[in-house]
């Protein structure tokens, strides 16, 4: 039994974009895609961080949850920008949980294909809330996968939220 409430950032992290979702408990209380423009630089990873920054001070966050990075999927900047987010974690005393993508779709995709369609289908039946972004992304025929990278940020609170109550 949980002790104290839970409030995660789920964070999907990109060199170009970042999804995220904020959850205190299993309620889901913001959702977005940011658009990280301009060239990496370190000036750039500020911005993230301090990003970031605000929304723990806003939410009065105490988990952040990333998306475990594929080795050979990749780059040097986006392993550097994880690194720099898991230290602010330490710096700010918060707890951090990492999932796959694979992980993910395993918890929340039972007999289905697994894929990230589903798994975004998957987020709309829990979170409703959701469903005009999931039209969105279909809109897009798929072109830019934009609004699936908020899925999957909602998809790693709700998860971290899953796995704390086992």
């Amino acid at each position: 039994m949980l002790k104290k409430s839970l409030r995660i950032i789920g964070i999907n992290p990109g060199t170009r974009y970042l999804g995220i979702a904020v959850f205190q408990d299993w309620d889901l209380l913001d959702w977005r895609v940011k658009l990280l423009e301009g060239k990496w630089s370190k000036k750039k990873i500020d911005r993230v961080i301090d990003m970031i920054c605000e929304y723990i001070e806003l939410y009065d966050l105490n988990t952040i949850v990333l998306k475990k990075l594929h080795p050979s999927r990749s780059s040097n900047n986006l392993r550097l920008l994880v690194s720099r987010i898991k230290s602010l974690a330490v710096r700010k005393k918060i707890k951090v949980y990492e999932y796959s993508i694979k992980e993910l779709e395993e918890i929340f995709i039972n007999d289905e294909r697994h894929n990230k369609k589903n798994l975004a289908e998957k987020m709309v039946s829990d979170y409703p809330c959701l469903i005009h972004e999931l039209e969105k992304e279909k809109a897009h025929k798929n072109r830019n996968p934009y609004h699936l990278r908020m899925f999957e940020a909602v998809a790693l609170g709700a998860a971290c939220f899953q796995k704390q109550l086992a």
